[in-house]
C-alpha cells in the first residue's frame, strides 16, 4: 500500500469552497453549478412543474409507499424533478435508514487513497464545487468515497465512482450524500457491478444486446457489419451510472433512474441508439468508430430519449430485465 497520509492530510484541510478568477475577467455559474464565461438564465419553465411536485409532496406527505405507487408520480418523473427539488425527491425515491459511524468511516485510510484521488483531480473540475484542488468540495469527496470504501470493502473503490459520488454531493451535504451513496448501491444491487471483477458487466451486456435486437437491430446489424462493437463504449455508461454525459441530461436519468431502478437504464441506452440511427447509418469504417466513441457528448433531445426509455420498458416488460439483472 503506498504512503497515503500525506494524501489525506491535504484533503482534510480547512480551506472552504472558492473559486479561482482570473484577473479582469468575470466567470459566471450556470444553473446546474458549472463554470461559464457568459451570464445564463435560470429557466423559467420549471416553475409550473415545481408546483406540481409540491402538490404531491403535500399530498402524500409521510406516505411514501403511495406515493411511489402513483401512476402521477411517473408522469412527473419522466417530464423531470426541478433542481431545487432534487434533495428532497430522491431521497424519497430512495433513502433508508442503516447503521454506521461516517466521522469513524471517512477517517480511516485504506489502500484506495491514491486512485480516488487521482479520480477526483479530473472529476467535474469546471464545477464550483470542485474547480480549487483540495477545496472544500474536493475534500468531501474524498471523504464520502474513503468513507464508502471503508463500509462496503467487498466494493471498495472502483473507477468512475468519484463521478457518481460528485453528482449527489451537488445537491446534498456531504454525510447525506454517502448516505445515498450506499442507499443506491444496495437497493440496486450494484454490489456486482462494482466489485474487483466487474461482474455484473458480462450479464448488462447480454441483456444489452438483446433489447437493441428487439428495439434498433438495423443498427446493431450496421455496427457489425463495420467491426463495432457497442459494448465496448456502453459499458462505460453503466460503470459511471450514466453521469459520463452533459448534466442536463445525467440528472434527468437520475430521476428516472432513482424512480425505478438500475435496470431502466438498458432502456435509456436504446432509446440514445435509436436517437442516432439515421446519423450513424451515414457513418462507416473509422468515422463510425470516432463517432461511437464520442456519442455521449452530442447533443441530444432528452424529452424524446426519457419518453422513449418508458415507452419501451412498458413495451419489453421492465420488471422481467430487472428480475435477470439481480
Amino acid at each position: 500500500m503506498k504512503n497515503t497520509n500525506n494524501i489525506f492530510v491535504k484533503y482534510n484541510g480547512k480551506e472552504d469552497t472558492q473559486i479561482s478568477y482570473c484577473k479582469n475577467k468575470i466567470l459566471c455559474i450556470d444553473e446546474y453549478g458549472f463554470i461559464t464565461d457568459k451570464f445564463v438564465n435560470s429557466s423559467v419553465s420549471e416553475h409550473s412543474l415545481k408546483n406540481q411536485w409540491y402538490e404531491k409532496i403535500e399530498q402524500y406527505e409521510d406516505n411514501y409507499k403511495k406515493y411511489l405507487k402513483s401512476i402521477k408520480i411517473l408522469r412527473l418523473v419522466r417530464l423531470g424533478i426541478p433542481l431545487t427539488l432534487k434533495n428532497t425527491i430522491w431521497k424519497i425515491f430512495v433513502h433508508k435508514d442503516f447503521l454506521y459511524n461516517y466521522k469513524t468511516l471517512k477517517s480511516q485510510e485504506n489502500e484506495y487513497a491514491h486512485q480516488i484521488h487521482v479520480d477526483i483531480q479530473r472529476t467535474f473540475r469546471t464545477h464550483y464545487l470542485f474547480t480549487k484542488k483540495y477545496g472544500r468540495g474536493q475534500s468531501e469527496l474524498f471523504n464520502i468515497l474513503t468513507a464508502f470504501a471503508n463500509f462496503m470493502p467487498s466494493i471498495g473503490y472502483c473507477q468512475g465512482m468519484s463521478n457518481i459520488a460528485g453528482i449527489i454531493l451537488m445537491y446534498f451535504p456531504e454525510e447525506e450524500a454517502f448516505e445515498l451513496l450506499v442507499n443506491i448501491v444496495q437497493k440496486n444491487k450494484l454490489e456486482t457491478l462494482f466489485d474487483k471483477s466487474l461482474s455484473k458487466c458480462n450479464k448488462i451486456q447480454l441483456l444489452q444486446i438483446e433489447l437493441f435486437k428487439l428495439i434498433t437491430p438495423d443498427v446493431l446489424t450496421h455496427l457489425d457489419d463495420n467491426g463495432v462493437d457497442l459494448s465496448i463504449y456502453a459499458i462505460g455508461w453503466y460503470l459511471t451510472l450514466f453521469t459520463r454525459f452533459n448534466i442536463k441530461y445525467v440528472l434527468r436519468f437520475w430521476d428516472l433512474f432513482l424512480y425505478l431502478d438500475f435496470s431502466i437504464f438498458l432502456f435509456i441506452a436504446a432509446s440514445i441508439l435509436k436517437f442516432f440511427s439515421n446519423f450513424i447509418f451515414k457513418l462507416k469504417d473509422e468515422q463510425l468508430v470516432e463517432f461511437m466513441g464520442k456519442i455521449d457528448t452530442f447533443e441530444m433531445d432528452i424529452d424524446e430519449i426519457i419518453f422513449n426509455s418508458v415507452k419501451y420498458a412498458k413495451k419489453f416488460n421492465y420488471l422481467n430485465y430487472k428480475k435477470k439483472l439481480n
